[in-house]
Protein backbone atom coordinates (compact mmCIF):
# COMPACT_ATOMS: atom_id res chain seq x y z
CA UNK A 1 0.00 0.00 0.00
CA UNK A 2 1.25 3.33 -0.71
CA UNK A 3 0.62 6.63 0.52
CA UNK A 4 1.29 10.14 -1.49
CA UNK A 5 1.17 13.50 -0.16
CA UNK A 6 -1.00 15.89 -2.06
CA UNK A 7 0.64 18.89 -2.96
CA UNK A 8 -0.19 22.36 -3.14
CA UNK A 9 -0.77 22.37 -7.12
CA UNK A 10 -3.78 20.00 -6.34
CA UNK A 11 -5.32 22.22 -3.26
CA UNK A 12 -8.31 23.07 -5.51
CA UNK A 13 -9.60 19.51 -6.43
CA UNK A 14 -9.24 18.26 -3.00
CA UNK A 15 -12.38 18.43 -1.22
CA UNK A 16 -11.54 16.17 2.23
CA UNK A 17 -12.22 12.39 2.64
CA UNK A 18 -13.17 10.07 -0.08
CA UNK A 19 -12.55 7.49 -2.47
CA UNK A 20 -10.66 8.33 -5.69
CA UNK A 21 -8.57 8.04 -8.64
CA UNK A 22 -5.16 9.36 -8.57
CA UNK A 23 -1.97 9.67 -11.13
CA UNK A 24 1.48 9.60 -10.49
CA UNK A 25 4.33 10.50 -12.25
CA UNK A 26 8.10 9.57 -10.42
CA UNK A 27 6.19 9.11 -6.69
CA UNK A 28 4.36 12.31 -7.22
CA UNK A 29 0.57 13.04 -7.47
CA UNK A 30 -0.34 15.24 -10.47
CA UNK A 31 -3.98 14.50 -10.16
CA UNK A 32 -7.19 13.20 -8.43
CA UNK A 33 -10.51 12.96 -9.03
CA UNK A 34 -13.10 11.51 -6.51
CA UNK A 35 -15.07 8.87 -7.75
CA UNK A 36 -18.44 11.03 -6.20
CA UNK A 37 -17.69 13.51 -8.56
CA UNK A 38 -17.95 11.03 -11.28
CA UNK A 39 -20.42 8.53 -9.80
CA UNK A 40 -22.89 10.80 -8.33
CA UNK A 41 -24.62 7.52 -7.11
CA UNK A 42 -21.28 6.15 -5.19
CA UNK A 43 -21.95 4.76 -1.89
CA UNK A 44 -19.02 3.76 -1.12
CA UNK A 45 -18.47 0.17 -3.08
CA UNK A 46 -15.20 1.08 -4.91
CA UNK A 47 -15.56 -2.89 -6.53
CA UNK A 48 -18.31 -1.88 -7.94
CA UNK A 49 -17.10 1.37 -9.25
CA UNK A 50 -14.17 0.25 -10.80
CA UNK A 51 -16.23 -1.91 -12.93
CA UNK A 52 -18.72 1.04 -14.03
CA UNK A 53 -18.49 2.00 -17.54
CA UNK A 54 -18.99 5.78 -16.90
CA UNK A 55 -15.08 5.86 -14.88
CA UNK A 56 -13.07 5.00 -18.34
CA UNK A 57 -13.34 8.93 -19.62
CA UNK A 58 -11.64 9.76 -16.43
CA UNK A 59 -8.99 6.40 -16.53
CA UNK A 60 -8.00 7.70 -20.01
CA UNK A 61 -7.45 11.17 -18.65
CA UNK A 62 -5.54 9.89 -15.96
CA UNK A 63 -3.48 7.21 -17.60
CA UNK A 64 -2.32 10.39 -19.90
CA UNK A 65 -0.68 11.83 -16.95
CA UNK A 66 0.96 8.76 -15.16
CA UNK A 67 0.25 5.89 -13.43
CA UNK A 68 -3.46 5.22 -12.19
CA UNK A 69 -4.47 4.61 -8.67
CA UNK A 70 -7.27 3.75 -6.93
CA UNK A 71 -7.74 4.72 -2.97
CA UNK A 72 -8.90 7.20 -0.73
CA UNK A 73 -7.81 10.68 0.35
CA UNK A 74 -7.85 11.93 3.53
CA UNK A 75 -5.34 14.27 5.80
CA UNK A 76 -4.15 15.95 2.48
CA UNK A 77 -2.94 11.89 1.46
CA UNK A 78 -4.01 10.09 -1.25
CA UNK A 79 -3.85 6.08 0.24
CA UNK A 80 -3.58 3.69 -2.20
CA UNK A 81 -6.03 0.72 -1.62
Amino acid sequence: MQTFKVPDSLESKYHGSGHALAATVGGQLVDIVYLADVLPDFEGDINAAMTDDRLAPTVRKLQALGSVHAGMLSGWEFCEL
